[in-house]
């Protein structure tokens, strides 16, 4: 139970560090959005009301020039009419000032308005104050002054004094409290930072570390599969060449026997020396794919190519087949094809004892010429692949179901065909055709001549 629940603790224990690692940074993320977010705002705000304070300020200039421009000309025509003098030209020039003052004093307003900070108060005192401050103009205009007309201006005039402080102390109040509140956010900010920051580091340095340590055990594991997978193809090489070399000497002295006339004469030893035969060139065959796969997987399986009689080839590969008692019949032209006659000759070997263990009793070869290269046929009347294996049908140790696919076999016949016939520069497929099963192989020609004619006879005949 303990080895079953190990991996899911580890599992357990790996998502929930990847989700606490995201958890993190989303947050962190959020914080930092908020905080830029937040002293967007507080400057934003702190700036608004700077422009309305510095519009309540504008205000109150204006209508104090208002309220000086008015004193000022309403004396010179006191001074005028007491002692007979003429000072209409500064007189007119404090009245045009005043009037610019005045427009002055209403864009301030409308400033105010526009920021929100221009109550009743201050519109009813602002309104007040300029009527007062036209009706004064008109009259000095017309050089009359009435006895109470500057008290009143002076009265409209301390309202909206009072009004507009009022106004900017509350307007100086929000920018007290909008810095006050953007400092606390910046004293936030350089706490994420300072925390933030060193965690940061702490993680990212964490996470190298482990990477770091997965890398190493990620090349530690390299090496081993590397050292075991060398040390398995010296191992397959090595036994496969001990393996041959008695082969071959039994291989030999069975033909030789089989040759002689006292074992041909005793039916009962000669059906024992097929089945020696018979076997021991299915054991040759399998260290033979055995040898072969090592060396495609290492990369070093090489070709001697030269040109080569596909009709003798055959001859020589099915040779065995006939001694052992087997029934094949051979139908192939005669064609010179560039290959390696030892590959060429085990891919047949390989096809022939795929037809005997999974085809049925009658299997024959074929071969033609079609343009530029050769195509041999190994055919039986077997029931075929079955129709869920035929798209893996060249690769190793194919299985149907539970069962495998290779029984008897070490399962590596039809691929070993597969990358034979592609590195001879060939190709192989599979079909079904009347009732029977077609492995055909096509090998490219020689550049030599090739002469076409037709091999009929039974493999008993050519023993």
């Amino acid at each position: 139970m303990s080895r079953t629940r190990a991996p899911r603790n580890a599992l357990k224990l790996k998502w929930d560090r990847s989700l606490g690692l995201a958890l993190f940074s989303a947050v962190a993320l959020l914080a930092i959005l908020g905080v830029v977010f937040a002293v967007a705002l507080g400057t934003r705000e702190i700036t608004k009301n700077a422009s309305a304070l510095h519009d309540a300020d504008e205000t109150l200039r204006a209508s104090t020039v208002v309220r000086a421009q008015l004193a000022l000309a309403a004396h010179t025509m006191a001074v005028d009419l007491e002692f007979g003098t003429n000072s209409s030209g500064p007189r007119a020039s404090s009245l045009s000032e005043a009037t610019g003052a005045i427009a002055d004093m209403r864009t301030g307003l409308g400033l105010l308005a526009g920021s929100g900070h221009l109550d009743d108060e201050l519109a009813a005192s602002a309104e007040s104050f300029i009527e007062q401050s036209r009706y004064v103009i008109a009259g000095l205009q017309e050089n009359r002054l009435e006895a109470d007309t500057l008290p009143m201006l002076d009265q409209s005039f301390r309202q909206l004094s009072d009004s507009l402080v009022v106004v900017r102390e509350g307007i100086a109040l929000e920018v007290e409290q909008s810095d006050a509140w953007l400092g606390r956010i910046g004293d936030f900010s350089r706490f994420l930072v300072a925390f933030l920051i060193p965690l940061a580091v702490i993680l990212v340095y964490r996470e190298l570390l482990k990477r770091q340590q997965r890398q190493a055990d990620l090349e530690t594991r390299l090496d081993a599969a590397r050292q075991l997978n060398d040390a398995r193809e010296e191992f397959v090489a090595n036994a496969s060449h001990e393996l041959r070399t008695p082969l071959t000497s039994i291989i030999g002295l069975s033909t030789l026997l089989a040759e002689n006339p006292i074992i041909v004469a005793d039916e009962s030893a000669s059906d024992l020396l097929s089945i020696i035969i018979g076997q021991s060139d299915d054991l040759a065959r399998m260290v033979e794919d055995l040898l072969t796969t090592a060396r495609l997987d290492s990369g070093a399986l090489h070709f001697a190519f030269e040109d080569i009689d596909i009709r003798e080839a055959i001859t020589e590969t099915i040779e065995p087949h006939i001694l052992s008692g087997e029934v094949l019949s051979v139908a192939c032209e005669s064609g010179m094809v560039r290959a390696d006659r030892l590959r060429l000759r085990q891919l047949i070997r390989n096809l022939l004892s795929n037809a005997r263990k999974y085809g049925g009793p009658g299997i024959r070869i074929e071969g033609r010429t079609e343009g530029r290269t050769y195509v041999c046929s190994v055919i039986d009347d077997g029931p075929g692949v079955p129709v869920e294996l035929e798209d893996r049908l060249f690769e190793r140790f194919i299985h149907q179901g539970h069962q495998t696919a290779t029984k008897e076999s070490v399962g590596l016949g039809l691929s070993i065909v597969h990358a034979l016939t592609q590195g001879m520069g060939g190709s192989i497929s599979y079909r079904r055709l009347d009732g029977e099963t077609h492995f055909e192989i096509r090998v490219p020609l020689s550049d030599g001549l090739t002469r076409n004619g037709d091999l009929g006879r039974s493999a008993q005949q050519a023993a």
